[in-house]
């Protein structure tokens, strides 16, 4: 199986009908909301080390 890109990871967050409350707020729009994209950029890094070769063989 190939691994996804981390940009292919932010896409198909955005392809989902994701239903999730912040604080008891209905957040529309999860990839680009400014408390979870944080969180988000983190797991895309893991994708992006995965994609660097110098970490490929660790991260996959």
């Amino acid at each position: 199986m190939i691994m996804m890109t981390a940009a292919e990871y932010e896409e198909s967050l955005r392809k989902l009908n994701l239903k999730v409350y912040l604080q008891g707020e209905l957040v529309e729009n999860v990839v680009d909301h400014p408390i979870i994209r944080p969180s988000l950029n983190s797991v895309k890094a893991t994708y992006a080390y995965a994609e660097d070769p110098e970490y490929a063989e660790l991260m996959t």
